[in-house]
């Protein structure tokens, strides 16, 4: 699967989606996420502007299953841009949610979030600052998964020699766990097979079941974390007591590890013990303590 095809505006009025579309299926892409990226610009001041999913009609006559996504990617510069973006109703449509930070600072922010499903960094120039296991990490722990992008690649020199740094530094960082490779493909050409792909996935730093894993397997990863993120919401636990608890439901007790009845008793009395012990000191609290006592 690719997770990163770049469109824009002109793209979808001169036609150049359904050419991507088409040259992905051709190359035997099942899965294609296509990505609008929103400026820093956009996400300051009171005017903040998130643009709608786009609403593409593609169909292909072959009994091939070919999935075609939406994905936002916001710039942040500022940790005020990320709130901006991440609580805007707009962005709650699409189907795959990243953020792009720049800077040490924002790349550990960003990391620290849980409502987002891809970390892009700007790998087609030095990035100014060393990968830390420990940020770098956080973001693992919660299956936030790191992109690389290889369409730069083919543009010049300069970004080839720099996107082949940077992806080797953060493929040692994380070890080639959730790393996935992407095109960022703006035109038809940029696209490549799966197969060439994952022989630029090699020069990344990936071993080769890593590289294959990261055209094939970790975007899985990328698509279960977005789904759980949009289909969870909010709720509450009730606790009672064990001696309240039906005996069909027994086996909750042992699923939990909750202690037995017997232990947590015992631990209780402990509790009160000591409770009355701490306040011997003062008579008023000691009489406050045992008239609470009984009250209980």
């Amino acid at each position: 699967m690719d997770l990163n095809i770049s469109i824009n505006d002109n793209a979808d009025r001169n036609g150049l989606i359904n050419h991507l579309l088409e040259r992905a299926f051709e190359f035997g892409y099942g899965t294609v996420a296509l990505n609008t990226i929103v400026d820093s610009s956009k996400l300051s001041g009171k005017n903040i502007s998130i643009p709608e999913p786009k609403l593409i009609d593609f169909k292909i006559k072959s009994t091939k299953e070919f999935r075609v996504l939406n994905r936002i990617t916001a710039v942040i510069e500022d940790g005020i841009h990320s709130h901006h973006f991440l609580k805007n109703p707009v962005t709650k449509k699409y189907d795959l949610v990243a953020l792009q930070p720049i800077g040490e600072k924002m790349l550990q922010h960003v990391c620290s979030l849980s409502d987002i499903d891809i970390i892009s960094l700007n790998m087609t120039e030095n990035l100014g600052f060393a990968l830390k296991r420990t940020s770098i990490g956080l973001a693992i722990d919660k299956d936030i998964c790191f992109e690389i992008t290889y369409a730069p690649c083919l543009w010049n020199q300069t970004s080839r020699r720099s996107i082949i740094s940077n992806a080797q530094l953060l493929v040692d960082v994380t070890k080639g766990k959730n790393v996935f490779v992407s095109s960022g493909a703006t035109k038809p050409f940029d696209l490549r097979s799966v197969e060439d792909v994952m022989n630029l996935a090699l020069l990344f730093g990936f071993q080769k079941n890593q590289a294959e894993a990261s055209i094939r397997k970790i975007g899985k990863l990328v698509l279960k974390h977005a789904r759980i993120r949009n289909e969870t919401g909010c709720g509450f636990v009730s606790l009672t007591g064990l001696y309240r608890l039906p005996k069909h439901q027994g086996w909750i007790v042992h699923a939990c590890k909750v202690p037995k009845l017997s232990e947590a008793s015992t631990s209780s009395q402990k509790r009160k013990v000591d409770e009355v012990s701490n306040v011997k000191g003062n008579k008023k609290k000691k009489n406050k303590c045992i008239i609470n006592f009984y009250k209980k």
